[in-house]
């Protein structure tokens, strides 16, 4: 395979990654938009995405698309799959810490499934369609989203932590340790954004020493933010995608194995 050739189908693994938070941020901002731009008696009380994916003709376009960025997190799974696994076998380990390492990256994924399902939950029924479906997606989306986030960043750092105490080379390594370096901190980013979100949710119905107002401002803003955290955290899967399958690095066995073998078949000039 040529040069170009392994560019351009690294673009397109790593394309369906880099499209979910590249559809999915716009699609938010237009919905509250939209709808408030139907519904201007809702600017003294800004709305939730729940509410404005109330109304259908923003409902209907945002669960479709919903769908679609679902379809795309689905199609990048199996990649980042295969590249946890094969960094995980690359390290010497006790059956024991492997199994646990094993384990991680099983329940990072069974939580994304269980996320993108929330997801969809909660776009397929609104409010009036059926309110307890609808809440319960949320509070499925949500918190597993958080939590794949969370398992993630642990799995980046026992990674980053194992590649270095093993002094594997940088370019034989499965993803870039600068990623794994910026992942781990965004992630604990992300985590507290959504704890914080958490809070604001229970709290805001409270008596509060600032104004109704301000504080579901501050609520709806954070929703948007926490969203869009989720979705960024993910897409920067696409620069790994990208670099180990420019690189060739989804394989099993070693670089350096592959080279000696390479090496091996040629011929030997004496």
């Amino acid at each position: 395979m040529t040069q170009l050739s392994r560019r351009r189908t690294a673009l397109l693994f790593a394309l369906p990654a880099f499209l979910v938070p590249v559809i999915e941020i716009p699609l938010v901002l237009w919905a509250r938009a939209s709808f408030l731009a139907m519904h201007p008696d809702y600017m003294d009380d800004p709305p939730t995405i729940s509410h404005a994916i109330n109304d259908p003709s923003v409902g209907l376009p945002f669960a479709d698309l919903i769908l679609v960025i679902t379809a795309l997190v689905m199609m990048a799974l199996p990649t980042l799959l295969l590249s946890y696994a094969l960094a995980i076998s690359r390290l010497n380990l006790s059956p024991a810490r492997r199994a646990g390492m094993y384990m991680l990256l099983f329940l990072m994924f069974a939580f994304q499934i269980t996320a993108s399902t929330g997801m969809v939950l909660t776009t397929q029924y609104s409010f009036d369609t059926n309110h307890d479906m609808h809440m319960l997606g949320s509070y499925i989306f949500f918190s597993f989203q958080a939590t794949t986030t969370l398992v993630a960043a642990i799995l980046c750092r026992v990674l980053l932590h194992q590649q270095q105490k093993h002094a594997i080379p940088d370019h034989e390594w499965q993803f870039r340790p600068v990623m794994h370096r910026f992942r781990f901190r965004f992630a604990i980013l992300v985590v507290g954004l959504t704890a914080l979100f958490g809070v604001l949710f229970i709290i805001k119905d409270y008596p509060l020493p600032i104004s109704p107002y301000a504080v579901q401002v501050i609520y709806t803003q954070f929703e948007v933010i926490v969203i869009a955290s989720f979705v960024l955290f993910f897409g920067s899967y696409a620069v790994d995608i990208y670099h180990m399958v420019r690189h060739r690095k989804l394989r099993f066995g070693t670089r350096r194995a592959a080279i000696k073998s390479d090496d091996a078949n040629m011929p030997v000039n004496r």
